[in-house]
């Protein structure tokens, strides 16, 4: 029987943003990200369509598939932090 704790969940973990924009077929705005000086994925997490439109994402369709994802990650990430809660209790 399978644990909680070793069930993947779907979202997969990146190291980078450029690994993230690869993951979506994005690595092309990879460039863009580094002259907006977003270096890691805390900081992408942070992101609005708007901050990505002013970067210069102009495709409706690309900010919604990153904005899609981008919310995927933070809500991997509070579920992350919820089960460690729970491994700590």
């Amino acid at each position: 029987m399978l644990s909680f704790s070793s069930v993947k969940h779907d979202v997969p973990e990146f190291e980078s943003v450029e690994e993230w924009l690869q993951s979506i077929n994005m690595e092309n705005y990879f460039e863009m990200f580094e002259a907006a000086n977003i270096d890691n994925l805390e900081e992408v997490t942070k992101l609005e369509e708007q901050d990505l439109e002013e970067m210069g994402v102009k495709l409706i369709g690309h900010r919604n598939k990153m904005n899609k994802s981008i919310k995927s990650m933070k809500a991997q990430s509070v579920n992350r932090g919820l089960a460690e809660d729970e491994a700590a209790i």
